[in-house]
């Protein structure tokens, strides 16, 4: 189920701006009303404390500090009611950002998945030591892990390769028999555990 997150930023929005915003949900609340048949709060409380908090707006400005605690009051209780109506939308969206969007809310932006591309310029270098092998690719930035393949089987049957993983775009493969001709390949592992592969090569054991 994708995560949904509201971002409406209530508490830090000016008194003019939070009534525009509540007024407009509860705008939206009530013309989905089939989609959100059973709100909480519900639509005529939510309405009401609007209501008094618009007055309270007009009556405030500079008229004493007792109708301004009072606006700030009616202010925190419209905020309160508006992040419990937002549980509320994201309860009935199920994670169907179609539908939490009707409601009047702003969502978070979807993260943008990031598209990797197959590992490229694959090479093979022998090391100082008998039976190891260098194995590395271009670096691709963002990358998670890589997965290094290699097998002695000319057919390169699936169940032939062996596995080793790595955070790095090189890796020593030990454990080569001298004089042995290997096939070697790298896998790069992306979003949703999602795996490209090189190009196979191929190098002797020495």
């Amino acid at each position: 189920m994708p995560l949904l997150r509201i971002t409406n930023g209530f508490d830090q929005l000016a008194d003019i701006k939070l009534f525009e915003r509540a007024s407009f949900i509860h705008q939206q609340m009530s013309l989905y009303a089939t989609v959100f048949p059973s709100p909480t709060p519900s639509m005529p409380l939510l309405k009401t404390t609007i209501d008094e908090y618009q007055a309270a707006l007009t009556t405030a400005g500079d008229r004493g500090r007792t109708l301004i605690t009072h606006k700030n009051v009616l202010r925190e209780q419209l905020i309160d009611l508006l992040h419990n109506l937002g549980y509320y939308v994201l309860y009935i969206a199920q994670g169907d950002r179609q539908i939490a969007m009707q409601s009047g809310f702003t969502l978070a932006k979807e993260p943008t998945r990031r598209v990797f591309a197959a590992p490229a310029n694959l090479q093979l270098t022998y090391t100082s030591q008998i039976g190891e092998m260098l194995v590395r690719v271009k670096a691709v930035r963002g990358s998670g892990s890589y997965i290094y393949r290699y097998t002695a089987d000319a057919t390169q049957k699936v169940e032939s390769w062996q596995n080793t993983s790595c955070t790095s775009a090189k890796c020593k493969i030990t454990g080569l028999t001298p004089g042995t001709l290997y096939y070697f390949c790298v896998g790069l592992v992306g979003s949703n555990d999602q795996v490209l592969y090189s190009n196979v090569r191929s190098k002797m054991a020495v």
